[in-house]
Order: C-alpha cells, then sequence, then structure tokens
C-alpha cells in the first residue's frame, strides 16, 4: 500500500446521501455521471457485476469504450453508461463502490456506498 494523503479518508456521500439507492428497471441503458468533488482522495468507482462504457471526460465526449472500473483523481468528472441486462429481477440490488485508493494500515475502512 501507499499513502495518498496526510490524513485518513472520513467518510463521503452520494447525492449528498450516506447510502443512496438508484433505481433503474431490466433493459435500459443509464448514464452516470461521475465527479470527486474532493481535494486530496483519488477514488476506485465500480459497479458490481456491471461493465461501464465511458462516453466523456472532464465534460468532453470521448470515444466510448468499456471499463470494469473508473479511477477518479480531485476534481475530476467522467460519464459512464451502464446497461442493465433483460435477465435480472427487478428488486435485485448490486453495490455501487468508491473506495479510495489507500490501504487498512493507513486507516481505510469503508468506501462510498449506493445501491443499484
Amino acid at each position: 500500500g501507499f499513502t495518498v494523503g496526510t490524513f485518513p479518508f472520513d467518510f463521503g456521500t452520494c447525492n449528498g446521501k450516506l447510502r443512496e439507492v438508484v433505481h433503474v428497471a431490466p433493459g435500459g441503458t443509464y448514464k452516470l455521471r461521475l465527479f470527486n468533488a474532493g481535494s486530496m482522495y483519488a477514488f476506485r468507482i465500480q459497479v458490481d457485476g456491471f461493465p461501464m462504457t465511458v462516453v466523456a471526460a472532464d465534460s468532453e465526449r470521448v470515444k466510448p469504450y468499456d471499463v470494469d472500473e473508473v479511477i477518479l483523481h480531485a476534481a475530476e468528472r467522467f460519464d459512464v453508461e451502464i446497461t442493465i441486462p433483460r435477465n435480472k429481477s427487478i428488486g435485485s440490488t448490486y453495490w455501487i463502490r468508491a473506495d479510495t485508493l489507500e490501504s487498512e494500515k493507513q486507516g481505510y475502512q469503508n468506501g462510498i456506498r449506493a445501491i443499484l
């Protein structure tokens, strides 16, 4: 591990909530705007079991490419799209995870979580 900041990460929010619930439907495609409004820590963001397609970086459209996770440094923004397969059951839940890059040794305990 390595130290990303001099202070341990305390907590963060998703849409201003500690545990946001994002409602989606099978067969739908959704755009998520990911933004690191922090000043110190980079975040690794992923949606359990769903690849993401990056369509913009810092508000500029890019040639779309698929990723399993996005790393956001302070003030960076990515627009990603996810498609919910038609065979997913209504009511199924998946974690949206935003974890700092620091290790447990530097104070990492839990990242930001939302529910898809």
